[in-house]
């Protein structure tokens, strides 16, 4: 039968083999994170339009890419004209493969012109967030470049919960982004990791038809 599609929610796919990862230890891949924006997109934050969530694989297009193809991606995502832009951050090298073996959340703040980067293992993307934000900078063009600014939020005690930390930094920083407030700060329970599992199987066998 193969690995059986279990739910197609707007721009993402979920596979059986994808649920299987939220159960115990294992690290989340860009299916689930997939998901989940589209869930921030289309349910948390409705009508937010300020705020655009870039999906993992568009990420790392952006990340790898030719940099004079950037636009081909982000043109249509209105990108230069969003107050706040949310990119999952993998530290695969690869454009095509998958792979990876951490994940950490970028967010630019146009009001403040900065990179706020959220690692649940502090330095670890430091490097494939750099890239990203030097590629944003030449697609942005702005008269002074925004900065990269290491945030300040929940270290994981693991080697397997950064994809769950990304969904919940992407939520709470979504929620001070709505509300006009500062960014670079999350702290959360790490309990919050095991939570967000949970979340995530409960809102995808919710919308299975």
């Amino acid at each position: 039968m193969g690995d059986k599609v279990v739910l197609s929610y707007y721009d993402s796919l979920i596979h059986e083999s994808d649920l299987r990862l939220l159960e115990g230890r294992n690290w989340l891949n860009d299916s689930l994170i997939s998901f989940w924006f589209e869930h921030l997109v289309h349910e948390a934050f409705p009508f937010r339009h300020r705020l655009l969530f870039i999906s993992p694989e568009v990420t790392q297009l952006i990340k790898m890419g030719d940099p004079r193809e950037l636009p081909v991606f982000l043109d249509p995502l209105d990108a230069k004209f969003k107050d706040y832009i949310f990119l999952p951050v993998n530290d695969n090298s690869s454009m095509v493969a998958s792979g990876g073996s951490h994940w950490s959340l970028l967010v630019f703040s146009k009001f403040d012109n900065k990179f706020y980067h959220y690692d649940s293992q502090r330095g670890s993307n430091y490097r494939d967030a750099r890239m990203l934000v030097q590629r944003f900078n030449t697609y942005l063009g702005r008269d002074i470049p925004s900065t990269l600014v290491d945030a300040t939020c929940t270290q994981q005690d693991n080697s397997y919960d950064c994809g769950a930390y990304v969904m919940i930094y992407a939520l709470k920083a979504a929620e001070l982004a709505v509300k006009s407030m500062a960014l670079g700060t999350c702290y959360v329970d790490r309990q919050e990791a095991n939570k967000m599992r949970e979340l995530i199987k409960s809102l995808v066998y919710s919308r299975r038809r």
